[in-house]
C-alpha cells in the first residue's frame, strides 16, 4: 500500500513525502489538520513526492481553501507535473498560485 507522510520543516513550512493520491489522500488530509489550528502564512514543499493524481491534486486546493478559511494564506512548491498536466487540462492552473499572483 502506498505510503506518504507530513513532516514540518519549520514554524510555518512543511513537506510530503511520498504519494499524493487516491490512496494517501484522507491520510495526508488527517495529517495536515495541526498545521491549519490559526491563521497564518504556510508554505508546502511537494519535492518529495513520489506519485500524484487528481486526489493530490484536491488536497492541495483543499488545503488552500483550508488557510482561508482561517485567514491565512499558502504557498505550495515543487507541485508534481502530473498534478500541473491535470490543472492545465481542467483549467485551473491560477488556483495553484500564490494568493497575491492569483487575485
Amino acid at each position: 500500500m502506498p505510503s506518504a507522510r507530513i513532516e514540518r520543516d519549520g514554524a510555518f513550512s512543511f513537506h510530503v513525502e511520498g504519494e499524493m493520491t487516491f490512496a494517501t489522500a484522507k491520510s495526508l488530509l488527517q495529517q495536515s489538520a495541526e498545521f491549519f489550528r490559526k491563521p497564518q502564512e504556510l508554505e508546502i514543499d511537494l519535492s518529495r513526492v513520489t506519485g500524484a493524481d487528481s486526489a493530490g491534486l484536491a488536497l492541495i486546493l483543499e488545503w488552500k481553501a483550508m488557510a482561508a478559511r482561517m485567514g491565512g494564506q499558502i504557498a505550495v512548491k515543487a507541485i508534481p507535473e502530473a498534478m500541473m498536466s491535470i490543472a492545465h487540462l481542467c483549467r485551473i492552473e491560477s488556483l495553484l498560485l500564490p494568493d497575491e499572483v492569483a487575485s
